[in-house]
């Protein structure tokens, strides 16, 4: 289908397609909250039957926490095949004062749709698939199409990596969309070219049995909150490097070529700080803000808690200190090896008489880097260029999505990473919104890019 054939579905459709997306967000789908169980379960057999309804073979596929919704149609022979990857499970919704509106009862205000998951990722699964919708009953998918949508992306655990082990047939592919990244700031059409792996651990110091008075015990008995400073601290040099030895190796520097496309669009610092209340300054020093986040690895501390913090003063030596950290991988690094070098780290750096423990780690994946001159790439810059007089925008990822880590090669398929979220949209805070115009461009490119699979 053209472009014009889609807008004028689109225009022609828009109220249903509201109407649909509004009741798939009014699911209070949660994964994370084991009180919202049925909930996801109900999320997922509401999409099973819709995708039923466009004549695709579907399966709900139980895991150890929510089902995996698992769909596929056959396309005409020589036609290539794609798995669109998504997730329909959101985060809770607190704090729930500071939402204008109930969080799952979607409310349109000035061409956006405000809901929890109207952007991440219930807007822009819906998106593609009111395409996909278009397509087949336009009788114009010539694709075999296999839909994967799971429910535990925003748990931090993977459960369908099981699933994935077990249907590795159903998911061969030659190309993996996801629609679950976003656009430069600028908004113009962007590729997320890569996305950093993540790895993350929590460490607990321990001291006296007991909180001590510190009058008493002060400057005689070993303090945790003070080792666990200091432990924190050695993590990184005075110019922001990490540490921790071993920490670099393997990593791999990006093409020229990449380097100038991340920055083609440099990071406007005062933009940055109306959207985030501080200048890019953290990290490692001497490369771009960036660079900083699409190509070097970081190690960030996600919280530390020790002793009193309520009103007033409480003059003790608390009896234990806890950090949690998370660090963010570049291709190149193994995180099975980049967890252990920081474990060690910490266990060579334990202050005398304190004990360390780590209490909770895990791997949520390496990092994904997408080739630029892959047939899928070059085709979806074909496409994205037709959408806007923008000029098209590279983006390495700085986040993670770490199933995008696994999908690829398990598929054998080329990643495809395209989404049209922006920071406006307020994921994982109150008044997460997606805007009609968003919706539209995440629909005309799915319609567009599916279109030109043509059998052979």
């Amino acid at each position: 289908m053209t472009k014009i054939e889609l807008d004028k579905t689109f225009e022609a459709n828009r109220d249903r397609y509201l109407r649909e997306w509004s009741e798939f967000l009014a699911f209070p789908s949660v994964s994370t909250d084991p009180d919202h169980a049925a909930d996801c379960n109900q999320c997922a057999q509401w999409l099973a039957d819709h995708l039923a309804a466009l004549g695709f073979a579907v399966r709900l596929i139980p895991t150890a926490s929510h089902p995996v919704v698992l769909a596929e149609r056959p396309g005409k022979p020589g036609a290539p095949t794609v798995l669109f990857y998504g997730h329909y499970d959101v985060q809770p919704a607190d704090p729930l004062n500071l939402w204008l509106t109930p969080p799952f009862n979607p409310t349109l205000r000035q061409d956006r749709l405000y809901a929890r998951g109207a952007q991440d990722n219930k807007g822009q699964v819906f998106a593609a698939l009111k395409a996909i919708e278009t397509l087949v009953r336009a009788n114009q998918l010539d694709a075999t199409l296999k839909i994967l949508i799971e429910g535990d992306e925003e748990t931090g655990q993977m459960p369908i990596l099981k699933v994935l082990d077990r249907e590795k047939a159903a998911l061969k592919a030659d190309i993996v969309m996801a629609a679950d990244t976003g656009t430069v700031s600028s908004g113009a059409p962007t590729l997320t070219m890569g996305l950093r792996g993540i790895i993350h651990l929590t460490a607990v110091l321990t001291g006296p049995d007991h909180d001590l008075h510190s009058g008493v015990h002060g400057g005689r008995a070993p303090n945790p909150a003070l080792g666990i400073a200091r432990l924190a601290a050695s993590l990184h040099d005075a110019s922001g490097r990490v540490a921790v030895p071993g920490f670099y190796d393997g990593v791999q520097e990006p093409s020229q070529a990449e380097r100038a496309l991340a920055n083609a669009e440099p990071l406007d610092a005062n933009r940055y700080a109306s959207l985030t209340g501080v200048q890019p300054l953290g990290g490692e020093q001497g490369y771009s803000p960036i660079d900083r986040t699409a190509f070097r690895p970081a190690i960030d501390l996600n919280g530390i808690h020790s002793g009193y913090g309520g009103t007033g003063s409480k003059t003790i030596i608390p009896s234990r200190a806890e950090i949690k950290i998370s660090a963010r991988l570049v291709p190149g690094q193994q995180p099975a090896r980049i967890l252990e070098a920081i474990i060690s780290h910490l266990q060579r750096n334990v202050p005398a008489g304190l004990k360390l423990e780590i209490t909770e780690q895990g791997i949520g994946g390496p990092a994904v880097r997408v080739d630029l001159e892959s047939p899928a790439v070059l085709l979806a810059r074909q496409v994205l260029s037709e959408l806007s007089d923008q000029p098209l925008a590279f983006l390495w990822e700085g986040a993670s999505v770490p199933i995008l880590s696994y999908l690829p090669a398990i598929a054998g398929g080329q990643a495809l990473l395209v989404g049209f979220g922006s920071e406006e949209d307020n994921i994982h805070a109150p008044n997460e919104s997606y805007s009609l115009d968003q919706f539209k461009k995440g629909y005309l490119y799915t319609g567009l890019l599916l279109g030109r699979f043509e059998s052979r």
